[in-house]
């Protein structure tokens, strides 16, 4: 069962279609949710896109057929490289990392996966900024009032520790659902440019 309230499908949607409109060559959809597929440039920037999921969620489209060039794997993310899939130009994550334990795990396995010169997308919640997300997070409220959820974390610190650069970040609420899961993030992640080499005098 998919602990992540149904709210957020209505409540995010044109957040979901504006990252996958944003997108360009292969793109990697880490899954979830469906209704944003039609927002891929298939056909013109995207060349394909793998979207990690079977069709075991109703948040995942299940009554609706997919458009053309999107093809739906039923695998562990983990499985994917070993399957000889990527290196991918563009990864989306939409409001997956909640339901991730190994986040060290889960970055490494998605850099591998991601092209040098590609870029990560998000619309992910995120630990409360300020004052109030650090004595949250310090009094582990967050974790408590959330269900199991992982909602305790700052995802752009956490990216940037990875040597990521997090542009274009915006933060926002969703006020329809509880509280610990209304701040969220939506931002693009790139590699640093690698500054070109001097030539020698």
């Amino acid at each position: 069962m998919n602990p992540l309230p149904i709210e957020l499908a209505p409540a995010l949607s044109s957040r979901r279609r504006k990252i996958a409109a944003r997108t360009v060559g292969r793109v990697l959809d880490l899954g979830g949710w469906a209704d944003h597929l039609g927002a891929y440039r298939l056909g013109g920037e995207v060349e394909s896109v793998t979207m990690l999921d079977g069709r075991t969620d109703v948040r995942a489209g299940t009554g609706r057929a997919d458009p053309p060039g999107v093809e739906r794997i039923d695998a562990p993310l983990d499985s994917l490289a070993a399957a000889g899939l990527g290196p991918f130009d563009s990864i989306v994550s939409l409001i997956r990392l909640p339901l991730v334990e190994d986040l060290d795990g889960f970055f490494r396995t998605v850099f591998d996966l991601l092209a040098d010169d590609g870029s990560l997308y998000f619309v992910e919640p995120v630990r409360r900024s300020g004052r109030i997300g650090r004595v949250l997070a310090l009094g582990g409220r967050v974790g408590r009032a959330a269900g199991g959820l992982h909602l305790d974390r700052d995802l752009p610190a956490e990216i940037r520790a990875r040597g990521m650069v997090v542009t274009d970040l915006a933060r926002f609420e969703v006020p329809t659902v509880s509280a610990p899961l209304r701040p969220f993030v939506e931002a693009v992640a790139r590699w640093p440019a690698t500054p070109p080499e001097s030539s020698p005098s």
